[in-house]
């Protein structure tokens, strides 16, 4: 899996397109390990609600879910594991007929841009490493401390206000951030 591009929707909402690496392995039936690894590292997830067809848990819906659709619902935990309390939704969408078979429209709320942006790269990281099994990988607690630094550099840009020195080691995971 992998973020192919990120566009700033409006400015509460960001919409990123996600390409499977195979078109055909795409969904947790295929690997099932991702959910309980997840769940595992994040256990808030649980708590998560989503609307879906079937009515299910957000926990019962992973048993057979889009990738992507983790990948939505992690990017939201992160952000809320920063911002704390609030209410930030998602959306993930395909349409074959369309686009190739693979590609993923995944929309996420969100009220920090730089925030976002570390937490989409993080997200990416995490279910990547998930996927291959490298749980041992993922520092949880260092990943929060980053988006957090990151988060204030997005508030101070976000209020017009000048970016201390202190803040250049945020400025320059900034920059770090990148598609892997």
């Amino acid at each position: 899996m992998r973020v192919v591009e990120i566009l700033f929707y409006n400015s509460s909402r960001v919409k990123l397109i996600v390409e499977m690496s195979d078109p055909d392995i795409y969904t947790t039936k295929h690997a099932p390990h991702i959910p309980r690894l997840l769940f595992k590292l994040f256990p808030h997830l649980a708590r998560h609600h989503c609307d879906n067809d079937n009515g299910f848990s957000f926990r019962r819906e992973c048993e057979s879910t889009e990738i992507p659709h983790l990948l939505e619902h992690l990017i939201i935990e992160l952000q809320g594991q920063v911002r704390g309390a609030g209410t930030l939704k998602g959306e993930t969408q395909w349409n074959w007929r369309v686009d190739p078979k693979g590609r993923f429209h995944v929309y996420v709320d969100f009220d920090n841009e730089i925030l976002v942006l570390g937490a989409i790269r993080a997200a990416e990281r995490i279910i990547q490493a998930l996927d291959n099994r490298r749980i041992e990988e993922i520092n949880v607690d260092r990943e929060i401390e980053r988006l957090k630094h990151l988060a204030e550099v997005g508030d101070l840009i976000k209020r017009g206000d000048p970016v201390p020195p202190s803040a250049e080691d945020s400025q320059d995971q900034l920059t770090s951030i990148h598609a892997p």
